[in-house]
């Protein structure tokens, strides 16, 4: 039996024979979870309001620096964000949610300062272009939505074509969410370069890459990197991060007194943060998230970032082989350099088919019924990507699970 590379590391469902695919939405709970848990309600009971400014430093206990709620946001960007993208100190911040930093993004004057024109693709997740497409009403900004090709990918010529002397930002996925193609390093080097000779800022969200594989941000070249610690990271909701690209200046005006130079002097006139990262923050931040939120990447960078991605390509491998056995057509790369940990196979009444195998304990999802998506991760063996195979084809082949309810307790899938 083949053995994932952080063996006992995570908290399974209570079935068996639970086969989990689907850390592209949300990763398992890290061992470490309710203890970290613990860890907040005894702090918040035994300091109460002094543990804004120090509690014991429970995510590096053999260190010596000093930590409080306060800090958290930059503590943990710089021990545990910046490693997994790999930036350089001082550079993240852990935030609320990725349409958050956007919005503050968009927010801030220094974007329409330099240009008119925000470049998007089609593909890109939908809440980073509903932001634009809102600020566009208060800011002469306007979207440029780029066309996929035909397989529903960024079009690449097109895009780079796109980014011009009037282009203020160009914002792009990593990943795509339904394809599952990463983009190569190369073309994103080629954007961050079109986007310095326009002095165009360049964001990358980084969900489904990031914690899945190596990343160098620096070589990447892009201004700014966000992403979430939800899904392959398993750091549950409310954890994403921002990287900032050092000395990029942004004042944002969606901003809260976190991310002012002097909170506790109650000034009447705004005066924005030194550290510029945390002009990002808003109100109280929330802090009990921030207590597990880095639990599942001390797993990934403890048995390292190239580990993780071996494994999951041997995953991948085994799952389009399988898929190839079946003639199920991908939609997700073959190729190994354009990859992501996501397998995409288009088959019929895809709703249906997830629904199928939820019943039998197989967790998979499906994107507009087009799509059923997986992602063999850490925690999966190739006997359970076989396994799931095994009842793709069966379904496929008897046409049961067309049969199949789809009603679920909520929207979420």
């Amino acid at each position: 039996m083949s053995t994932p590379p952080i063996p006992s590391a995570y908290r399974f469902p209570d079935e068996p024979d639970a086969v989990e695919f689907r850390s592209f939405t949300h990763g398992l709970q890290p061992e470490r979870v309710p203890h970290m848990m613990e860890q907040f309600t005894e702090d918040w009971r035994q300091r109460g309001v002094d543990a804004w400014n120090e509690v014991p430093n429970h995510w590096r206990p053999d260190a010596d620096e000093t930590v409080g709620w306060w800090t958290l946001p930059t503590y943990l960007g710089d021990e545990f964000v910046a490693p997994l993208l790999g930036a350089p100190p001082e550079t993240c911040i852990l935030q609320p949610s990725v349409h958050w930093t956007v919005q503050c993004l968009l927010s801030s004057p220094e974007v329409a300062a330099r240009g008119t024109d925000v470049v998007v693709p089609e593909t890109a997740f939908p809440s980073v272009l509903h932001s634009v497409q809102r600020w566009s009403d208060l800011h002469d900004l306007t979207p440029h939505v780029v066309a996929p090709t035909g397989d529903h990918r960024v079009d690449r010529s097109a895009l780079l074509d796109a980014i011009g002397p009037d282009t203020a930002l160009v914002a792009l996925s990593h990943v795509g969410f339904t394809t599952g193609a990463c983009l190569p390093d190369s073309f994103l080097q080629s954007v961050a370069e079109r986007a310095r000779r326009h002095d165009t800022l360049f964001l990358l969200d980084g969900y489904h890459a990031a914690a899945t594989r190596p990343i160098d941000v620096t070589q990447l070249g892009c201004d700014l990197y966000v992403g979430g610690l939800l899904k392959e990271a398993s750091g549950s909701a409310g954890n994403t991060f921002l990287y900032l690209r050092d000395g990029l200046e942004l004042a944002p005006r969606l901003t809260g007194w976190f991310g002012n130079a002097a909170p506790f002097e109650f000034r009447t006139e705004p005066s924005p943060h030194p550290d510029v990262r945390r002009r990002f923050l808003g109100g109280t931040t929330p802090v009990a998230p921030m207590y597990h939120a880095v639990e599942g990447v001390r797993l990934l960078l403890d048995v390292g970032l190239e580990a993780v991605r071996d494994h999951s390509l041997a995953l991948t491998d085994r799952a389009i082989e399988r898929a190839d056995a079946l003639d199920i057509p991908l939609r997700s790369p073959r190729a190994p350099t354009e990859r992501s940990a996501m397998v995409l196979l288009e088959v019929p009444e895809a709703e249906r088919l997830a629904a199928h195998l939820k019943q039998q304990h197989v967790y998979t999802d499906s994107r507009r019924n087009e799509v059923l998506r997986m992602a063999p991760f850490v925690w999966n063996t190739r006997e359970e990507v076989d396994h799931a195979f095994n009842l793709i084809g069966d379904a496929l082949d008897t046409g049961a699970y067309r049969s199949r309810s789809v009603d679920a307790a909520g929207p979420v899938t």
